[in-house]
């Protein structure tokens, strides 16, 4: 077992110093240097720096990385070295059509159906599902633990009510990862082997030659909406939702290796169930009864920020701000009028969850500052939630314009 464990953190510390996933760290940070750029757009400035967000993703990437690529190894789910050089390229192909495509659902099961119908790619169906509900499991942790943070608090237009707050979620983890391999003529086998239990591998076949360890990286991404609830309470919902699917297709994978047809049941459900989970989240936020909504009386709180008085006195997102040194407030510049009056002792007085609550601050200064984000009566500009469509749709998209 020790032998084990040390031939999978060294491969796992290869994954780690790999031009893949240097090149995932660097697709990241491109990333979030354009949500940065959104963010001061429409906030007016930077909540926090680029290098503590791009240092974030790659802890939680390491971390569950590093669990996935054991729970990998200990079931034993071989991927051949052609699946792995066939499944990315046509993953970064259907970006091309949206980017919600990288995720290897739809590329698997693209692959897999092709295999069982055409026997080519000669891949092993039950692995791949196995692979890549492994990877949806870690990335269900990832959306719980991680996919809250940095929500952007916007205003945006709603179908059956006026404009709304709401919070847009946008995350991509760079993921170092060890996969089990057959020795090929690329990856000749290696003296660096262990015995493992007769039961082993469950997903594949053991192979002449026995499995290797083999270093690679891949892109988790998580993409949400936030209006019937608080960034928490979504990624919370999601992450429940991605789990039970993943331990279906874990499941699917596991009962298909006795049940052949069930590969064909896996290959279809893998994509399919996975937009039905996106599409129903997106859907239920547009759509559902938002909880930042202006109110009769007072002004809503959708965000507060760190470091701020706000933040300091304790008030929270969905917080209705009714009075503030007993003066009842119903705009943000009667909220300033009052402030610019105050001594240096505030107390305000919110309604959470249906009931009154006092929040104090004893040293408040003229040049003090809430740092809170309410939800306007009447907005000048809306946020426009829109799905990321791929570069193919993208350009075609342009040039329809340019020829208008």
């Amino acid at each position: 077992m020790a032998g084990f464990i040390k031939l999978l953190f060294t491969a796992f510390a290869y994954s780690i110093t790999s031009f893949l996933y240097i090149f995932m760290i660097l697709m990241v940070y491109l990333h979030i240097k354009a949500r940065a750029q959104l963010e001061e757009t429409w906030l007016g400035f930077l909540r926090g720096t680029m290098r503590d967000r791009l240092l974030n993703a790659m802890l939680y990437g390491m971390i569950t990385g590093l669990a996935a690529s054991t729970l990998i190894a200990v079931a034993g789910i071989p991927i051949d070295l052609n699946t792995i050089l066939v499944i990315w390229p046509l993953a970064l192909l259907l970006t091309l059509l949206d980017f919600r495509y990288l995720c290897f659902s739809y590329a698997g099961g693209l692959l897999s159906l092709i295999s069982l119908i055409f026997g080519w790619p000669d891949i092993q169906v039950p692995a791949v599902i196995a692979l890549i509900g492994i990877l949806h499991l870690i990335e269900s942790v990832l959306i719980v633990l991680d996919g809250h943070r940095d929500a952007l608090p916007v205003v945006m237009e709603h179908k059956r009510f006026k404009p709304v707050g709401g919070f847009v979620m946008n995350k991509l983890w760079p993921v170092p990862l060890v996969i089990l391999t057959m020795p090929t003529q690329l990856l000749p086998a290696s003296g660096g082997t262990v015995a493992m239990p007769d039961w082993w591998p469950v997903f594949g076949m053991r192979g002449e030659g026995g499995l290797l360890l083999f270093p690679m990286a891949v892109i988790l991404e998580y993409s949400g909406l936030a209006t019937t609830g608080v960034p928490k309470q979504r990624t919370r919902a999601t992450g429940f939702w991605l789990a039970a699917y993943s331990l279906f297709i874990l499941g699917l994978a596991s009962l298909s290796i006795k049940v052949p047809w069930l590969q064909y049941s896996g290959a279809v459900l893998m994509p399919l169930l996975h937009e039905l989970i996106l599409h129903g989240s997106w859907k239920s936020q547009l759509k559902g009864k938002p909880v930042f909504g202006a109110p009769w009386r007072g002004i809503r709180i959708l965000d507060v920020y760190p470091d701020y008085m706000g933040s300091r006195m304790g008030l929270k997102s969905g917080d209705i701000v009714m009075n503030v040194n007993g003066q009842a407030v119903n705009s943000e510049e009667m909220l300033r009028e009052t402030l610019n009056k105050a001594s240096t002792y505030v107390w305000i007085d919110v309604k959470r969850a249906g009931k009154m609550q006092t929040v104090e601050c004893r040293n408040y200064k003229d040049e003090d500052q809430l740092g809170v984000l309410f939800v306007p009566r009447k907005a000048s500009r809306l946020f426009l939630p829109t799905e990321q469509n791929g570069l193919a749709f993208t350009l075609w998209k342009r040039l329809a314009q340019r020829r208008q």
